[in-house]
Order: structure tokens, then sequence, then C-alpha cells
């Protein structure tokens, strides 16, 4: 592919990528070439690389595209691959750069990375992330959001950084421990007795394990496997409120139906004890669960989902997908109420192109709830 080439195809993918989903563009991009990496050492036997082959490759990356909570967005950035060692065994190595700005005076940035050791079993993945956003609030707890007239309005400032170490073992497992901090400011709130009078700024230093198994036969499209992952954490405050503990967990499941069809389980969880602030709250919405629902919008202390994908190949490279599910947000497991489970169901287009699987979703909730989405690879 020649470089003019290569800015066309860039400039499509970001068009069709919505960056305020939790499945960052840049993490998909990462998945996409972890996964081409890993066909590439089935095909081929261990050989040894030249200089100019382990150079610094470049992509860069452009685009204008839309999001409910933003508006039409302009982003610019690059990605770039290389490697720590001479053993094609070894996966490539990544970091990237992005920054955005919508018509509703939304600003973000982000950098990311992947760095394998030479030996390629242990490896350091970081994020650092900052935004400026204007956003609808609704309150705090499934009765709050659940009352359209309780709608406000405040401008979020967060500011994350995480860094991750990790030792794969086998193949299949992984495991390591993460640092972060995360730091949130809600300001120009135009109602601030929304929130009960808690701490509109805090600050936190995260810490904890991070294990996962992973079996699938690819991270991007898989049609068989299986994907557990379980993260228990503490979150140590710089300011003010006590500390929290938080546990998120990951379960995935994927096997073929029929021809050309592949069935998708997705069982999640993100739970915090009673210290946690509102601004940590784990929220409902996005392109990865519950579609169709404002994110945000649905949040409190605990969220439990489930969803279950069908994605069925129509002719070649495009493809449709239907799933169904179920979520709950919760302050505590005693006041787990069925009657507010949040229903999402929906359908998407998929279109396979270069190793990639672009996406393009309608999703629909409780009461008349939708949204469209977009992004790179398969929502799970």
């Amino acid at each position: 592919m020649n470089r003019t080439a290569a800015y066309l195809l860039s400039a499509l993918l970001l068009m069709l990528c919505s960056p305020a989903a939790a499945q960052d563009p840049d993490s998909a991009y990462l998945a996409r070439v972890q996964d081409t990496v890993d066909r590439y050492y089935r095909l081929h036997p261990r050989k040894r690389l030249s200089g100019e082959e382990r150079r610094f490759r470049v992509i860069p990356l452009y685009g204008i595209m839309y999001t409910p909570e933003t508006g039409p967005l302009a982003m610019g950035g690059f990605m770039g691959s290389y490697r720590t060692s001479r053993d094609t065994l070894v996966p490539l190595s990544s970091v990237g750069a992005v920054a955005m700005v919508s018509t509703n005076l939304s600003v973000a940035g982000a950098v990311t990375g992947d760095w394998y050791g030479p030996a390629g079993g242990f490896r350091i993945r970081y994020l650092v992330r900052f935004n400026n956003s204007p956003r609808y609030f609704w309150g705090l707890g499934f009765d709050s959001a659940i009352d359209d007239a309780s709608r406000s309005t405040l401008t979020s400032r967060r500011v994350r950084a995480r860094a991750e170490f990790l030792y794969r073992r086998g193949g299949l497992l992984q495991a390591g421990g993460f640092l972060g901090y995360d730091f949130y400011r809600a300001a120009d709130f135009s109602d601030p007795q929304a929130v009960a009078g808690l701490p509109l700024t805090t600050g936190y230093m995260t810490m904890g394990a991070y294990f996962d198994l992973d079996t699938r036969d690819s991270r991007t499209a898989p049609s068989r496997g299986v994907y557990l992952m379980l993260e228990p954490g503490i979150n140590i405050p710089l300011a003010g409120t006590a500390f929290f503990f938080s546990t998120e967990f990951t379960a995935d499941f994927y096997f073929p139906l029929w021809k050309g069809c592949v069935g998708a389980v997705d069982i999640y969880g993100n739970l915090l004890t009673g210290g946690a602030p509102w601004t940590m709250w784990p929220e409902a919405g996005g392109d990865v669960r519950l579609r169709g629902y404002y994110q945000g919008r649905y949040r409190d202390r605990n969220l439990l989902s489930f969803q279950l994908e069908l994605r069925q190949t129509v002719y070649r490279s495009h493809g449709l997908a239907a799933w169904i599910g179920a979520g709950n947000v919760f302050p505590s497991f005693g006041d787990l109420d069925i009657k507010n489970t949040l229903p999402t169901y929906g359908a998407g287009y998929r279109l396979s192109f270069l190793g990639l699987v672009l996406r393009l979703d309608a999703g629909f909730g409780l009461r008349g709830q939708w949204a469209v989405t977009a992004g790179l690879s398969h929502s799970f």
C-alpha cells in the first residue's frame, strides 16, 4: 500500500471510530497489530531480522467523526510500531498519540504504548489520557437517571495515567500488576446539589493485580475460545476522601453456530466498595456494553452486564450482527433491584478490511433511548 492510500485508510477508519467509547481506537489498533503478528508466527518459522526490518514504522491518523456526547469531532495523531528484538517470536511493540477537538468544545488527548522485553514474555502497557468535555448529568443512581427532568450540565475534566507490568507464561496465562493516577473535576456545574454536597474534585493513586486467560483464535475477530480477566485493585486518595477497593472482571465466550455465524457472550462486572466517590463510579453506555444509552447517564458504585451477540458473514467481507443484553447499576448487592435492569438490543453492519473489522451499530434501550456507535473491531 502506498503512502497516499495509507493516509486515506487512516481517515476512513477514524471517521468510523468513536473516541468516547470504552474501547479506544488506539487499543483496537494494538489488538489488530498483535493479531496480525500472531497469525504470522503460526505460518512462518522463527527467523532473525535485519536492522531495516526492525526500524520504527509510523502510520498517521486523522479524520472527522461524530459521537452523541461530543457532536462532530476532528482527530489527528499517529501510531507507530517497532521491534525490541531480532527474534520474530517477540511481538511488535507500539506507541501512539492522538489529539481531538469537537464542536461542543470538547478537547482530549492520549498517549498509549505497549513495550515487549527482548525475550517476549514481559511487557509494559501504558496510557496517559486527558479530556475536557461538556456533558449532560442526570444525578446519582438509577432513580435520578430515570427522571428526564433531573438533567443538568457540567464540564468533565479528567486526567488518567496507568502502567501495567505483565508476564505471560505458556502462551495462555498472563499475570502482573498495575499502577495509576486518576484526577477528576466537575466544573461549570449547573446543579451542584445533584451530587448532594459530595466533592466535585477527586484525585487517586490506583494499584492492583491483573490476571487473564486467553484461548481465542483471534483477538479482533474470534470465532472460538474463551477470554477471562480479573483485576482487583485499591484506590488511595491524594486529597480528601477515603480509600476504596475495586474489582473488575470479564468473561467472554465465542463459539461457531452454523456456516458463517459466530455466537459471542460477554459477562462483565465493575464493583466498588462503599468509600468510592461518584467521580469514580462505573458508567453504563458507550460502544462496548449497554449500547443505546448515553454514556454516564446511569451510574452507581457497581455495574453488572450481560450480552449475547450473533455475528453472521453475509457476502465476502460484509457481515451483520445482532445482540440482546441487560445491565444494572446499583449501590450494593443488598440494594440490587431487578426492576431497575437496563435492557439493550440492536443490530449493526460489519466490514472486514485489511485485517480490521469496521463496525457500525444502532442500539436501543429503556424508554426509547437509542444511540448509533461505530468503532474498530467487534465490541468485545
